[in-house]
């Protein structure tokens, strides 16, 4: 296997590095994202030589305590075919909940909650991010109980759903 990766978003890529005697496939990192709960996320893309039906993409967690890694876990394995922005869970919640959403392309993407007046209140995601499915906790703490809305654009995508913070 071959490892190679980019630090510019998949501009610019390393030499290839032989972790193992074999050539089978190749794993790239794609990119990489310190989430707020402080958790590192990094993105591969997996190709087999030859056969392009056989690239898809990885994405893994990394949890740092105490300066060591404590925990990684694959969860994605593959690119969606359509963009997605799913309901919250729980809904209602008090004070966390999880946001998750899908994108087929890589492409900049924001993630903002709204009070019913319009008003932005938090900004979850402003990034570029690889094609893959995500998923973020939004902790509102901060917030009084209520009606809000979280707003998802990718691309031309653009969608908007409803959550409820009960106190």
């Amino acid at each position: 296997m071959v490892i190679t990766y980019s630090t510019d978003r998949g501009l610019n890529w390393s030499a290839p590095e032989f972790v193992t005697d074999r050539y089978d496939s190749t794993v790239a990192f794609k990119a990489g994202a310190l989430l707020p709960n402080g958790d590192y996320c990094v993105n591969y893309e997996v190709m087999s030589p030859g056969d392009i039906n056989s690239t898809g993409f990885l994405r893994v967690y990394f949890r740092k305590r105490n300066g060591v890694i404590s925990n990684a876990e694959e969860i994605n394995s593959h690119i969606p075919n359509s963009f997605q922005l799913f309901q919250n869970y729980p809904n209602p919640f008090n004070p966390t909940t999880i946001i998750s959403w899908q994108s087929p392309v890589s492409s900049h993407q924001t993630l903002k909650v709204y009070d019913v007046l319009g008003n932005e209140v938090a900004v979850l995601v402003d990034e570029y991010k690889p094609a893959g499915s995500y998923e973020i906790d939004f902790n509102a703490k901060a917030l009084s109980s209520g009606i809000y809305l979280y707003r998802l654009k990718a691309g031309s995508f653009i969608e908007t759903k409803k959550m409820i913070l009960i106190r």
